[in-house]
C-alpha cells in the first residue's frame, strides 16, 4: 500500500471516529445540572426543625447538628409518612410505619428507613437536590415494640404534620 493510500485510510478512520462521536453525544442528550431547591437559611432551617416541602414530596430535619433531606414515602406500597411533633417521630397513618427523626426504621412493614435526598449548604442556605430518585438504604434497625402511642389527630394540619 502506497503512502497516498495509507493516508487516504487514516483520514477516513479519523472521519468515520468524529462521526461516532457526535452521533453518541447527540443520542446521550445535553448533561443537565441538578435540579435544587433552596429551603431557607441555615438560621431558619434550624429554629423551625421540621420543614416540609410538599410539592416535592420532602422532609427537611435539622437534629444533631445537621441537615437531612427525608423522603416522605413510607417504603411499603406507596404509603406516605406525617410528622408528628409529640414524640418526634414519622409514622403512615395508612399502616403504621415508623421513622425516627432521622429517618431510622423503628417498625412496620417499610422495606428499609426512609429514602434521603442530597443536601448542601452554600452560602448560608440550605439546599436540597431534588433531581432523581431518593438513596433508599436498608433497614437500620430492627423493629421494636410500639413505644409510642399512635399521634394524636384524624387529619394533616398544616400539609405533612399530625393535626
Amino acid at each position: 500500500m502506497t503512502y497516498r493510500a495509507r493516508a487516504s485510510v487514516g483520514v477516513g478512520l479519523g472521519v468515520v471516529a468524529i462521526i461516532v462521536l457526535v452521533a453518541f453525544l447527540r443520542l446521550r442528550g445535553p448533561t443537565e445540572e441538578p435540579s435544587t431547591v433552596v429551603v431557607g437559611t441555615v438560621d431558619d432551617v434550624q429554629s423551625r426543625e421540621v420543614i416540609y416541602l410538599p410539592e416535592h414530596g420532602i422532609f427537611v430535619v435539622a437534629a444533631d447538628g445537621g441537615f437531612w433531606a427525608l423522603s416522605e414515602d413510607a417504603r411499603h406500597v406507596g404509603d406516605r409518612v406525617l410528622y408528628c411533633r409529640d414524640d418526634e417521630t414519622f409514622s403512615s397513618p395508612a399502616h403504621g410505619e415508623r421513622f425516627d427523626r432521622l429517618g431510622r426504621y423503628l417498625g412496620g412493614p417499610a422495606r428499609g428507613d426512609l429514602g434521603w435526598y442530597p443536601l448542601s449548604i452554600h452560602e448560608g442556605r440550605v439546599v436540597v437536590v431534588i433531581s432523581g430518585s431518593p438513596v433508599l438504604p436498608t433497614r437500620s434497625g430492627e423493629s421494636l415494640p410500639s413505644v409510642f402511642p399512635l399521634c394524636a389527630g384524624d387529619h394533616e394540619d398544616p400539609p405533612g404534620f399530625y393535626a
